[in-house]
């Protein structure tokens, strides 16, 4: 069946399908979010189009210019594949690599005008143009998969799968023409039919692979950006800690994970004392720079998995998975004795209040938060700059 298909028309047709695919892109490209690298890929199908209609319409004994037209057309539209690839994938910070193919291409181009016009010779060109053709599309499938990333996109996998069969009927059809025997008759050879058929069947799922990696980029981006949002809605904006909302869930979780572990679960809360004076005397800007110190004060004092959460104003509340009373004691000690010891920029000295609680059997996550509120409050209560430990209940000790 193949035998009885006349090359010119499988071009024409070639050139109308290229058409469409670059209607597509062109459509996606001024219509949604798009990334480094696709503009290119436009003009690679603008060059296949351009190149597969001067093929179909420059005849069996092409001149010169039309056969250099041709090859430059369809040896860029790879170059053009493979610069949008790299530029969307960030592949190099370098043009060279870019550079080297459009070089490569001008000194193919360079050949196939040597062997149309000076000494012409139609199997020399189509190896020249096969084994160009095979080395830029093997950059295009190959490069990209030095990123780890990338190995992981089956889109690219399938769209790099594309590529290499194309890469070897390139390197089938060099290794014929260069076989010694009669000159290849581009018009009647049915491997020219077969090539076009193939060009045109892997060029819509090429296509379809890019946009496929497009939709890949834009989810990813959108799933960055609900994350991100989450993060918002759960950190505080002036000290970049967790914020009340954020704990409000992750002392449920914490909770649980200490029944099913049977491990002890405590409880800080932190008031810095006086807190009001400092904002009146300095103003709130200096009110929020001794906040942030006081944050990173905070966190210099417990472990990578405990939770500090700014619970409000000038309260701090921290959580400890695995620490029983006596533990969390000891770290409000430590954590008094350290913002005593501290001298901050804008008031040199400053004194924190501190409850302590260990979350009972069966104890609710509000009971539990009431009743170390109430030991911070006996903290204030004796003096402030001071450690009570909720006991029970109905008595706390300091």
């Amino acid at each position: 069946m193949i035998a009885t298909l006349d090359v010119p028309t499988l071009a024409v047709v070639t050139a109308a399908v290229f058409t469409s695919v670059s209607a597509i892109l062109i459509l996606v490209y001024f219509t949604r979010q798009v990334y480094a690298g696709f503009g290119h890929w436009v003009l690679w199908q603008l060059c296949l189009i351009a190149g597969a209609l001067v093929f179909a319409v420059r005849g069996p004994d092409p001149s010169a210019l039309a056969v250099i037209l041709t090859n430059a057309l369809l040896l860029s539209s790879s170059a053009l594949l493979f610069s949008g690839l790299t530029r969307f994938h960030s592949l190099y910070t370098s043009r060279v690599p870019d550079l080297a193919n459009y070089a490569l291409v001008a000194i193919a181009v360079a050949a196939q005008g040597f062997f149309a016009s000076a000494a012409p010779d139609l199997d020399s060109r189509v190896v020249i143009y096969s084994l160009t053709q095979a080395v830029l599309l093997a950059r295009c499938a190959l490069e990209p998969l030095r990123l780890p990333a990338i190995r992981r996109s089956l889109s690219f996998l399938l769209l790099s799968a594309v590529l290499l069969v194309l890469v070897a009927n390139n390197l089938h059809h060099a290794w014929l023409s260069a076989q010694p025997g009669p000159v290849m008759e581009l018009e009647s050879n049915p491997k020219i039919r077969l090539a076009l058929l193939l060009v045109v069947v892997f060029d819509v799922v090429g296509a379809y692979c890019l946009l496929l990696q497009t939709g890949e980029r834009l989810e990813a981006e959108l799933r960055r950006a609900r994350q991100d949002i989450e993060t918002l809605a759960r950190t505080d904006s002036l000290t970049g800690l967790w914020n009340r909302r954020h704990f409000e869930d992750m002392i449920e979780v914490e909770i649980a994970r200490s029944q099913d572990e049977g491990s002890p679960l405590s409880l800080l809360a932190i008031d810095a004392d006086y807190f009001k004076r400092v904002n009146d005397r300095f103003g709130h800007h200096t009110g929020d720079a001794v906040l942030r110190e006081l944050t990173d004060l905070l966190g210099q004092q417990i472990r990578e998995r405990d939770v500090l959460c700014r619970w409000g104003g000038e309260e701090f509340i921290i959580l400890l998975p695995a620490t029983d009373r006596d533990e969390a004691a000891a770290l409000a000690g430590t954590i008094r004795n350290a913002v005593a010891g501290y001298g901050f920029t804008a008031i040199e000295t400053m004194t924190v209040s501190i409850g302590v609680g260990l979350i009972l059997a069966d104890e609710t996550a509000e009971d539990w938060l009431r009743r170390v509120d109430s030991a911070l409050y006996d903290a204030k209560q004796n003096g402030r700059n001071q450690v009570a430990v909720s006991e029970t209940p109905n008595r706390m000790a300091s």
